[in-house]
This record gives structure tokens, C-alpha cells and sequence, in this order.
């Protein structure tokens, strides 16, 4: 697989960014696992978002969080998507139902896993044709997209968001303008927000103390949609901020520029 990635490293021309995007002309590309990539609309086939680079348009494609290296097709293109080591996160929580539910927990726990697919695979009309984000508070982050979880000791899912450092009642501000798709109590995310930007882009807060938006509100960004708390399946305050692009969950961290808390 090295081999191969070097050979691949060899025959395409990139363009690096910050973020760790690539485009290419000979259509082949890598990027990390939980990326996202520019690629010429004609050539990738499929709808999505939509955003301008040195005059020309461009679609933003979100890649998956992947366990090992894999080869994905979309389009023209070939995209290798890398794995990258995150790290590992481990925490205890005193609520056994919180780490074990009841039947009708987990039921509940399950639709609401079902709802927020059926929204994030959804797309709508773009409010803009810029991929810029701020920072929905600004503070310093406490646990990394990607990283490998445990719980009570008990390895589950990885952690596919950024937890934000910030207190109870902290305010809480749209990225970018969008649409209030989802707003309601879940059994493991706590007080939910969904903000809907078109083109298949979607960012979510999770774990809130309390709303200042409602159903179908347009929000500008920097508009207060929210407030931080410790709602739902926590150890303490924070923000869980998730970004979905094209259905898959990518890492924030690489939309907006924060550091990492050094305690």
C-alpha cells in the first residue's frame, strides 16, 4: 500500500491547502480520512456544494472516516483516502443506562439515529457559494475528530465531531447562514440543533443547555442559535459540533482555525 502511494504521490499534480484538500488534472487525488476535496464538477458526476476558486466552480466533496487506507470512486475521479491515526479517547460515565440502555432507550436512541440520517442525506438550494465558516464559540478544543473511543473501558464508535471547551449557558453562533432542520431532545446527543446550508452541507451542536432558535428559523452567520450544557450522554459542559458534507461526517477542525486546550 506505501508502494502504491507513492507511486500515486508521483504521477499526480497537486494543489495542497491548509485543510489538507487536493485537486488534480489527472483525476487521481488522496486525502486524509474525514477530508473534503475540490473537484470539477463536469468530472465528479454528481451534485453537491458548490464554491469558487480562483474564478472557477467548484464542488466541495466531504470524504469518509475510513479504518484503513481505501480507494473510493466518484465520478471521473479516484480518491485514495488515507487513514490517519487520531488518537484515543477515554472517559467514564456513572450512568449505566447512558452506556447500556434499556430496550426502549435503545429504541428511541435508534429512530433518532434513523431521523438525523434521512435529514443529513438531504439537499437543498446553497444560501452561498463560499465554504468560509467561523468558529460556532471561540474557545480551544478538548477531544479531536477521529479519535478512537472508550467508554467505561468498552471500545465503541469513533468520536466524529470536535468538543469545544465552554461552560454551561456559554453562547453558542452560526458558522454560516442555514436553515433550522433539527431542534428537539435526544437520548445520547442531549438538546440537538441541525442547521441545514444547502449543496448537502450540514452542521450539528449537540449536548446544549437550552435553544434561542426553533423549527425552520433562517439564521445569518454569527447569529445565537443555542447555548453550551451537559444534555444527553456527557462528563461535563461542552459543544459536540459535527459537520455532514454529501453524507459523510468530515472534521471541522479543518473549517476554522482553533488550538487545542494544553491542559
Amino acid at each position: 500500500m506505501e508502494a502504491m502511494r507513492r507511486f500515486i504521490l508521483f504521477v499526480t499534480l497537486l494543489t495542497s491547502c491548509a485543510s489538507n484538500e487536493h485537486i488534480t488534472s489527472p483525476n487521481i487525488l488522496i486525502a486524509d480520512s474525514g477530508a473534503y476535496v475540490f473537484l470539477l464538477p463536469d468530472k465528479a458526476k454528481i451534485d453537491g456544494y458548490l464554491t469558487k476558486k480562483s474564478k472557477q466552480e467548484l464542488l466541495v466533496y466531504g470524504l469518509p472516516y475510513v479504518d484503513a487506507d481505501t480507494e473510493i470512486e466518484v465520478g471521473d475521479y479516484k480518491i485514495m483516502v488515507v487513514k490517519k491515526d487520531f488518537g484515543e479517547s477515554r472517559i467514564e460515565i456513572e450512568d449505566q443506562n447512558l452506556v447500556t440502555p434499556v430496550l426502549a432507550d435503545q429504541e428511541r436512541a435508534s429512530a433518532e439515529y434513523l431521523k438525523v440520517k434521512k435529514i443529513i442525506q438531504s439537499e437543498s438550494e446553497q444560501y452561498s457559494m463560499n465554504f468560509k465558516f467561523q468558529t460556532p464559540i471561540k474557545s480551544v478544543i478538548t477531544s479531536a475528530y477521529g479519535k478512537r473511543r472508550y467508554i467505561n473501558n468498552i471500545q465503541r464508535s469513533p468520536h466524529m465531531a470536535l468538543d469545544l471547551r465552554g461552560a454551561t449557558g456559554r453562547e453558542i453562533f452560526a458558522p454560516k447562514k442555514g436553515k433550522v432542520v433539527l431542534a428537539e431532545n435526544h437520548f445520547y446527543a442531549g438538546n440537538k440543533i441541525i442547521l441545514d446550508h444547502g449543496g448537502g452541507l450540514f452542521t450539528a451542536y449537540s449536548h446544549l443547555s437550552g435553544f434561542n432558535i426553533k423549527m425552520g428559523d433562517i439564521v445569518e452567520t454569527g447569529d445565537l442559535i443555542g447555548f453550551v450544557g451537559m444534555t444527553g450522554r456527557v462528563t461535563g459542559p461542552h459543544l459536540h459540533w459535527e459537520v455532514f458534507l454529501n453524507g459523510n461526517r468530515i472534521n471541522p477542525e479543518l473549517l476554522v482555525d482553533l488550538e487545542y486546550a494544553q491542559d
